[in-house]
């Protein structure tokens, strides 16, 4: 039975992540593509890829970190060569920020912050567009944050990181709808994984859980499954658009 993803390539960077990347690459795979998990971590990676195996899907690992875009990109290149182009393209990889008042947020962090979220994300994409212009089709993901629609009190350059990545999102729709590729952004609510919880501590977690609509944080497949919705056919009609699963917590519109 052929699954709707069958003979397309997909790039997630950060996916080698235990909590989101890892389940944006095994949802993915699932549905038929093949997938890059990229990770600065290798063993992280290739655990992913190994699990996807292990489900009967298909990926290759790819080693690199993203803010050191010459050597990257050059790799980069080369899986571009070896595979026919990247016709999914998750931009997932990031670091945390939370918890940290503005008072606190030093020209480095502010740095770091912008090269992994924004700049990476920039340039990956721009070396992946060529060939989706060449095939007239391609999928690009985002992967932004439900700070975006409210903002936060103690992760402003995050936020910011995160909010450039829906207007990036919403000027390459316009400008690349016409060579058929769809852009889109997922902007996720707080969610139950070791890194929030590292970032904002247990009790805030169990707080904000207690108080949510359906009284529960999103996990992982949450939001895996919008991203892998955005990835296939059904969703061909959807460009320049921010989804944020948040389960009601955010609500917004006319």
């Amino acid at each position: 039975m052929t699954k709707p993803l069958d003979g397309k390539t997909a790039l997630v960077t950060g996916g080698g992540g235990p909590a989101m990347g890892s389940a944006h690459c095994l949802a993915l795979a699932a549905k038929g593509a093949h997938v890059i998990v990229q990770d600065m971590r290798e063993d992280h990676a290739a655990a992913v890829v190994t699990d996807i195996h292990a489900h009967g899907g298909s990926a290759e690992p790819m080693a690199g970190d993203i803010t050191e875009l010459d050597p990257f990109l050059v790799s980069l290149n080369e899986v571009i060569s070896s595979t026919g182009g990247i016709d999914i393209l998750v931009n997932h990889a990031g670091i945390s920020g939370l918890s940290t008042p503005l008072a606190d947020i030093d020209q480095d962090f502010f740095d770091r912050m912008m090269n992994v979220h924004v700049k990476g994300s920039f340039f990956i994409t721009q070396a992946v567009v060529p060939e989706m212009k060449a095939k007239g089709y391609g999928k690009i993901i985002n992967i932004a944050s439900e700070f975006c629609l409210y903002g936060s009190p103690l992760a402003s350059h995050y936020t910011a990181a995160k909010s450039a990545l829906l207007g990036l999102t919403k000027s390459w729709a316009r400008e690349l709808a016409s060579f058929g590729i769809r852009v889109n952004a997922v902007a996720p609510s707080l969610m139950e994984s070791e890194l929030t919880r590292a970032s904002v501590g247990g009790a805030l977690l169990k707080d904000q859980g207690k108080a949510a609509p359906f009284g529960r944080l999103a996990v992982p497949d949450d939001i895996a499954g919008v991203v892998a919705f955005l990835a296939g056919p059904e969703s061909d009609f959807i460009s320049g658009q921010t989804i944020s699963p948040n389960g009601g917590n955010t609500i917004v519109g006319i």
